[in-house]
């Protein structure tokens, strides 16, 4: 009975340990990681990728593409995505849209609602620009802007996905989520609806009004 206690001990050990490992790695993206591991960088740019002719097009070849400017003409946005693997099939196809964060004193424990939902812009406008995004993942890298740093003036060169001291999160692109909430922007933005105040943790924190101890700027 007491080496069947030890048994499941350990073996709660090893799933406690390996949760942790997994929440701190990349190898928690799962078929993301593949794609990712596998790209290149773009010899060409954003734009040129998308024009290709057929003959032009090498299928199966992962492209990461960085600093990219994005626009969409149907929800009057222009941004400039952190990074996007891309790869030709009949159609263009997106892979991963992949935001890098650098929040000051401490890493979230998941993605936040505003890192997913500008990533989801993105994803969207290169939905409009005739890219498939079916089956694409929304990636978000948090890093500790103090341990960023240190990486970059040592001239570290770790990859973020490999490193232990970022934490990557995903989650598959919804179109309609991203076009609710801009419906719901686009009303205060355009129709000159009042925003309701939505305070909370998170976001007055980060709000300079907060000291206030009202909340009258958040749209919701």
């Amino acid at each position: 009975m007491q080496q069947l206690l030890s048994i499941l001990v350990f073996t709660l050990l090893i799933i406690i340990v390996s949760i942790l490992s997994l929440g701190r790695s990349s190898f928690s993206l799962g078929p993301v990681w593949s794609s990712v591991k596998k790209a290149k960088r773009a010899p060409l740019s954003l734009t040129e990728f998308l024009s290709l002719r057929p003959s032009q097009r090498n299928r199966g070849v992962y492209y990461l593409f960085s600093e990219e400017q994005v626009r969409s003409f149907a929800h009057r946005f222009i941004g400039r995505l952190d990074g996007a693997v891309l790869h030709w099939d009949d159609v263009p196809i997106l892979d991963a849209l992949i935001e890098h964060k650098f929040p000051v004193n401490r890493l979230p424990s998941k993605m936040k609602p505003e890192d997913l939902f500008q990533a989801g812009l993105y994803s969207l406008a290169l939905a409009e620009s005739g890219v498939s995004c079916r089956l694409a993942r929304l990636v978000t890298v948090y890093c500790l802007q103090d341990t960023a740093k240190q990486c970059l003036q040592d001239k570290l060169g770790r990859n973020c996905w490999n490193c232990g001291d970022a934490r990557v999160f995903k989650r598959k692109f919804n179109p309609d989520e991203i076009r609710m909430h801009l419906k719901r922007l686009d009303e205060v933005w355009y129709n000159k609806r009042l925003p309701r105040a939505s305070p909370s943790e998170t976001k007055c924190t980060v709000c300079p009004f907060s000291t206030s101890g009202e909340c009258n700027y958040s749209a919701v």
